[in-house]
């Protein structure tokens, strides 16, 4: 298993580059949007050192990140008001179940970078809420240019990004507290991210 994990890195930037040529060039990319989230997580969680935990702070993240995307879907009291697409994936109650696995994903992936910050776990984890809100910024300019889901009146509002920074913190707080080795798997997955958003959002 050890030496399949070695490979994950490799495996996820072909993955990814192959992405961005499909969402460039083919109509079809976002529907396939959540089965890369999808797999990116699996790796992430494979690659943890201790698989008991890091199940443990996935299903935690998994759920939480799912239910209160589903308060902001429902309510708008969370995040702002927006409706979710078709192309994110089986949504129960408006809501994508695979945003769960995105939560998971972007705060594993952020509190393995903020790891290399010699600090205390509550500054690596408001560090990580600030990464976090990163890339969600640039993931909702490719989201909302490819209509993977739709922001009330076109704009996103700054409470949005707020709510990534107070939740992303929290759940940063949790997974370092509770995985506390590194994964090389998630911090590759973060810049690999930034690199793949970045690039579709300049060519978009």
């Amino acid at each position: 298993m050890a030496k399949a994990i070695s490979y994950f890195g490799l495996v996820l930037i072909i993955f990814h580059a192959v992405g961005i040529g499909i969402f460039l060039y083919l109509n079809a990319a976002p529907n396939l949007s959540y089965l890369t989230i999808l797999g990116s997580a699996v790796m992430v969680l494979i690659a943890e050192e201790n698989r008991k935990k890091s199940a443990i702070v996935f299903g935690i993240v998994f759920i939480v990140g799912y239910l209160i995307e589903l308060i902001g879907v429902q309510t708008g009291y969370l995040f702002g008001q927006y409706i979710y697409q078709d192309a994110m994936g089986p949504l129960v109650f408006g809501t994508p179940v695979i945003i769960g696995a995105t939560w998971y994903a972007t705060v594993a992936g952020a509190a393995n970078v903020s790891r290399f910050v010699k600090a205390p776990i509550l500054a690596q984890s408001i560090l990580a809420g600030c990464l976090a809100v990163l890339m969600d910024m640039l993931i909702e300019q490719v989201a909302v240019s490819y209509g993977l889901w739709q922001w009330a009146g076109g704009e996103i509002p700054i409470y949005n990004y707020v709510c990534w920074f107070i939740f992303g913190s929290i759940f940063a707080f949790i997974y370092l507290k509770l995985t506390p080795n590194k994964n090389k798997v998630a911090f590759h997955l973060f810049w690999i991210w930034i690199a793949f958003f970045s690039i579709l959002t300049l060519f978009k």
